[in-house]
């Protein structure tokens, strides 16, 4: 029941002050109002303010009209560990998810294994599944330092399954991180520098918002530049604020071209129109869509321009290097109609575990071309190579979680 209370001071300052030294700073006013105070014989008179306040009712937790999270995602547990019968419940729900998940594999395998050419949004469907079918299928035992290590350095999903069988039995703790450096060796696939070819050459670079495609592309350019090529940059990014002009200001400062295209006619028309030796396409953050201007870069489509079937097509997908298993498989599915050719990673500077190395290949299936690790310009990019790769994800310091314990 809510109780109201009276308080006077010479100010609302006052009056508030002492609503809440009686009930809390979260007391809630529900009146004001001034008040006269007369004095001997009506004069001398003075005016004071007075509230009504009440304190606060506890409210029940809110429920969420549109829930983003699960209802009892915050709820504490019961007790630290589930009952007996809780935990056969879980393990026959797991078992159940890894069957469903196979039969699935199995349909799509089966509907596939007549066709003559698997769509590329199949196979990302199909390396989607594998992946879920993989993360069910890992449950590392208690004190697995081999699984630990794999988590230190942010490997999940299937790549951790396969690393977690090359390594099991491997009991020298100091060991484990160059086994892991050998089996990655057997893992690791790097493509060309995209501009090491002679000839007219196309760069396209496509991938999720925020990756850092404008600012890859721009210090592609610039390499190309500083090789004396002649460069053409394309801008097809309507969508985020201020990217045209960033790029614009990037090619006018190397000195290179210029074009921006908003539709799949107008970008075939600037390919067609470029005389340069190298032709860059910067693209929106965003999944391709049927007709959309990005769909001209696939191979079939690019080689119906004029120009497209002169120019060598690289087309990379960006990707940053912090990216999960789950989320790279997102990205694969969300990008393979347009066929890329390989990866470029960003952002090495920005993640202590690039895993997104391992993740991206393993998802799609690409070979590693391009490693950013900075914003300047053109520095901070180089060829993708191996050993820079292994680097990365397994630096030589690195010891094993629990070593010298």
């Amino acid at each position: 029941m809510t109780t109201r209370q009276v308080f006077r001071g010479r100010t609302l300052t006052e009056a508030r002050r002492a609503a809440t030294q009686a009930l809390g700073h979260n007391a809630i006013l529900l009146t004001t109002r001034e008040v006269r105070q007369t004095g001997l014989a009506g004069l001398l008179g003075t005016t004071e303010v007075e509230v009504v306040a009440t304190a606060p009712e506890p409210e029940p937790a809110p429920r969420p009209s549109n829930p983003l999270f699960a209802l009892g995602a915050y709820a504490p547990a019961e007790s630290p560990s589930a009952p007996p019968a809780a935990a056969a419940s879980g393990a026959a729900a797991v078992a159940a998810l890894r069957t469903e998940l196979r039969n699935e594999l199995r349909a799509i395998k089966a509907a596939i294994a007549h066709a003559e050419r698997v769509p590329p949004e199949i196979q990302a469907e199909l390396a989607a599944l594998r992946t879920a079918l993989e993360e069910v299928a890992l449950e590392p035992s208690t004190g697995d330092r081999a699984v630990a290590l794999l988590r230190a350095r942010g490997i999940d999903g299937p790549a951790a399954t396969a690393l977690a069988r090359a390594l099991r039995g491997v009991d020298d703790e100091g060991a484990l991180p160059d086994r892991l450096r050998e089996a990655l060796m057997g893992v690791v696939k790097v493509a060309p520098w995209p501009l090491a070819g002679g000839g007219r050459t196309l760069v396209g670079l496509v991938g999720p918002a925020g990756v850092g495609k404008t600012t890859t592309i721009a210090k592609l350019a610039a390499r190309a530049r500083m090789d004396r090529r002649s460069v053409t940059l394309i801008a097809c990014d309507g969508f985020r604020v201020g990217a045209t002009e960033q790029l614009r200001r990037y090619a006018s400062l190397m000195d290179a071209r210029f074009e921006t295209a908003g539709t799949r006619e107008e970008l075939a028309r600037c390919i067609e129109e470029a005389d340069t030796d190298v032709v860059m396409v910067d693209t929106a953050g965003s999944a391709p869509k049927p007709g959309g201007v990005e769909s001209l870069l696939t191979p079939d489509d690019l080689a119906k321009t004029s120009a497209g079937r002169d120019l060598t097509r690289h087309l990379l997908l960006c990707i940053p290097a912090a990216l999960r298993a789950q989320d790279a498989a997102a990205v694969a599915q969300a990008f393979a109609s347009l066929e890329p050719t390989a990866l470029a990673v960003t952002k090495l500077d920005e993640t202590a575990a690039p895993s997104g190395l391992l993740h991206g290949p393993a998802a799609s299936g690409l070979p590693v071309s391009v490693l950013c690790a900075g914003q300047r310009v053109p520095e901070h990019i180089a060829p993708a190579t191996a050993g820079a790769i292994l680097d990365y994800l397994v630096p030589r310091a690195v010891a094993a979680p629990g070593a010298g314990a």
